[in-house]
Parts: structure tokens; sequence; C-alpha cells
């Protein structure tokens, strides 16, 4: 039984708490220090091949919105990260709000993780931003969960897992199986920020459904999709990943929108 569980890390034990839910290839729990009784979460990744590489990315100075690793250590079969404990998932709120967001709130979520991505850009590319994976710690959405990111000018090995990826947020290339560059990242944010102001994704349906679809339709925008927006989300749903916005550039506008509001 994993609750009650010590875990011994670099820094502290940590006292497992109730699972808080999957996180990519892992499991994650409340958990405690010992001593000093510090909240956090506690995310156990077993170690089957590749599991490794997300503690290449335990430490990325300099990088805002992303939350941090706090501690780590290993117990005979997993790799153990832990991590402050948020709020709540962007998952959760989207759900628990009901419907679109407005201009404001749409527009503040996604300028909170184009920072993050503009931090990692050349440097490391998530591929997997989707609102599970976006986290509210001290009143920011931070981008969480690394474990199949790679860093941007790595050559591709074995176990890289770049088979993995959410259907629902996933970029035409990566369903051919394309090297995955910043710009996949900013497609999946493109998704994001469309079920933000629409309230339902772009694209839906079983997986064979969802590849035509990433691969060859272009989204429709209601009329009621917050007009200072369609624009910037439908270029991030380019199908060549070459024409969508740079994180940079992304992050300049959504600034501009926000300073007209």
């Amino acid at each position: 039984m994993t609750t009650g569980m010590r875990v011994r890390c670099t820094r502290r034990s940590w006292i497992l708490g109730a699972p808080i839910g999957e996180g990519g290839f892992g499991r994650v729990f409340e958990a405690r220090s010992e001593p000093g009784d510090e909240p956090a979460a506690v995310k156990l990744v077993p170690k089957d091949p590749g599991a490794e590489r997300e503690l290449l990315f335990t430490d990325l100075p300099g990088v805002r919105n992303v939350v941090p690793v706090i501690d780590d250590g290993e117990t005979e079969t997993d790799w153990a990260l832990v991590m402050p404990r948020a709020e709540k998932s962007l998952r959760d709120h989207i759900e628990a709000h009901g419907g679109p967001f407005d201009l404001s709130a749409s527009a503040a979520v996604l300028t909170d993780i184009a920072t993050a991505l503009a931090d990692l850009d050349g440097g490391v590319v998530h591929r997997d931003v989707k609102p599970e994976n976006v986290l509210l710690l001290d009143g920011c959405w931070c981008l969480s969960d690394f474990g199949i990111a790679r860093y941007a000018e790595a050559t591709t090995g074995s176990n890289t897992r770049k088979d993995k990826w959410s259907s629902p947020y996933a970029a035409p290339e990566r369903w051919t199986l394309e090297r995955a560059t910043s710009a996949c990242d900013i497609y999946s944010l493109g998704v994001l920020g469309y079920e933000l102001m629409v309230g339902e994704r772009p694209f839906t349906g079983l997986k064979n459904q969802l590849r035509e679809q990433h691969l060859k339709k272009r989204p429709s925008f209601p009329a009621s999709a917050p007009a200072a927006l369609v624009e910037l989300v439908e270029e991030c749903l380019y199908k060549a990943p070459g024409a969508r916005p740079t994180a940079d550039d992304l992050l300049e506008r959504l600034n501009a929108i926000a300073e007209r509001e």
C-alpha cells in the first residue's frame, strides 16, 4: 500500500498520502515532509526503459512558470520527484467553469503558458502541453510533467518516447513521427486556447479521426469566440510548423491584447 509509505530523497524524507492522480508515466500523491510537515506532491515514475529522461528536466534555471522539482530520490521500483502542492490543474479549472472563458480569462492563461514556452524555446521541447499538465501555483498557471520532453538540439535515440502524445493536442507533425520542435508546443497551446475560448476542443473523435483532422482539417471558430484571440489561436493551429508564431511572438501579442483590455 503506497499511502503512508516513506520515500527518502536528497533533502529529506516524504510521507505519501492520498493519490492525486496520474501524471504522464507516473502516479502523483499528496505528501508531507519529515521533519517539518511541509506539504508537497510526489510523483513516482516506474523505472521502465526511458523513464529516467524526466530526471533530465528537474532543474530549468531561468525558466518562468514551470512547476519546480524541490527534491528527488528513488525507491526500489520508482524514481521520486517532489514538487510544491498546486492549487488545481487547468483541467479542473475548465471543468468547474463549465463553458467558454471570456477574452481576459483566456488570455491570462495563455500568457502564463506562453511565458514558459518562450523561456524554454530553443532549449527544451515539452511535447505534451495540455490542461492536465498546467497547474495553478502561487497565482500563475505553470507547465508541469516533462515526462516526454526532449532537448531541442538532442539527436533522436532509443527510448525517447517520440511516439507518445495526447492525441487531442498533438501537432500534425507528431502524427507523422517527424522531429518534435518548439512549434509542436505552440500548436498544442493553440488547441488549449481554442478549448478555453469555445468550451470544447477543435477536433474530436476516435484516434484515427483525430489524426485526419489534425493533418487536414481547418478549425472553425464560432462568432461568440473573442475576436482579439481568434486570429492568434488560428495561427497557432496552422498545419505547417514554420507558419506558426514563435513563443516570443505569441507572448508579445498576448501582452498587447492584455494592454488593450
